[in-house]
């Protein structure tokens, strides 16, 4: 709990203030009820990642911001990282014995990093001065690529996103890519979908023709995630006024209504989709209220 705008009583024997404890909801999106339902018991986490195989899911647990795995049904939970560090996307590889992250430590660069899914110490992937984020894997599981972080303030890093081979170290900028981030592998690895850097584009990269084409167009949109068939690609559209998840078929060039958001308070962005399609949201259950604390001066 953060305690803040402490104001004294009249009589100086009491202070009041402002008590926040922050918890988040793990909800999936039911399409056939319509209804958003806990999953995982509802535990405070998200930025949910399944195994190929769907048996195994990773997550970052909130506020602390710990990695951990699990069984989908909660069996096995296994906490993988802790203070310092701090987890974001994970991914697992293909191949289901690691897991890819970023570790947004405040006051450090940002890093990618790998971890066995049965635990240990994780291994840096890529030393360099600029931040690393949205990592994620190649089909094969040889190849990682991640982006930069367009929002951070004082930043002086090159927007581009970046690919590097987990056995040669050799890295490579995809053509192109200037001032997009948030990078996402298709299943059949024949192409990237990323945001541009001011959050107004989805676009589509063809690893074939190594050529970007404009998909989507709005006025805040972020978070795609491919489905496990690599056939649609789902993103959020946080449009004043009209708050959504949607999802695009490979192709196409409108997108479809999957939810809107407007009657869920979410705690942050989408945070993964289910090997089915469905959705997983959090909604935010934070804490908000006064207390009066007694003061025993000497």
């Amino acid at each position: 709990m953060s305690l803040t705008f402490l104001t004294p009583s009249p009589d100086g024997k009491k202070l009041f203030a402002d008590g926040y404890q922050p918890r988040a909801e793990l909800v999936r999106y039911d399409a056939k009820s319509h209804q958003f339902t806990p999953f995982l018991a509802g535990i405070s986490a998200g930025e949910v990642s399944f195994s190929q195989d769907g048996n195994w899911i990773t997550y970052v647990s909130y506020p602390d911001r710990s990695l951990w795995r699990s069984r989908v049904d909660g069996r096995e939970r296994l906490q993988l990282t802790s203070a310092p560090i701090s987890a974001f996307l994970p991914r697992w590889s293909p191949d289901g014995k690691q897991i890819a992250y970023a570790d947004q430590q405040p006051g450090r660069p940002w890093r990618v990093f790998l971890i066995s899914s049965d635990g240990g110490t994780p291994r840096e992937v890529l030393s360099e001065k600029e931040n690393q984020n949205d990592v994620g894997w190649s089909p094969d599981g040889k190849q990682l690529v991640f982006g930069r972080v367009p929002f951070l303030q004082g930043t002086t890093d090159k927007i581009v996103i970046k690919i590097v081979d987990l056995v040669t170290k050799k890295e490579s900028i995809v053509p192109g890519s200037a001032n997009m981030y948030a990078p996402r592998w298709s299943p059949d690895g024949q192409h990237l979908v990323a945001v541009s850097a001011d959050n107004k584009k989805l676009l589509l990269f063809d690893f074939k023709t190594q050529k970007w084409a404009d998909w989507i167009t709005s006025d805040l949109l972020g978070a795609p995630s491919w489905s496990k068939d690599g056939a649609y690609v789902y993103y959020d559209d946080m449009s004043a006024g009209s708050s959504s998840y949607r999802r695009i078929k490979v192709g196409a060039k409108k997108s479809d209504l999957v939810v809107q958001l407007a009657d869920i308070n979410l705690y942050s962005f989408m945070t993964g989709i289910t090997p089915d399609g469905s959705p997983l949201l959090t909604r935010d259950v934070s804490v908000d209220e006064i207390y009066s604390l007694e003061v025993e001066l000497p």
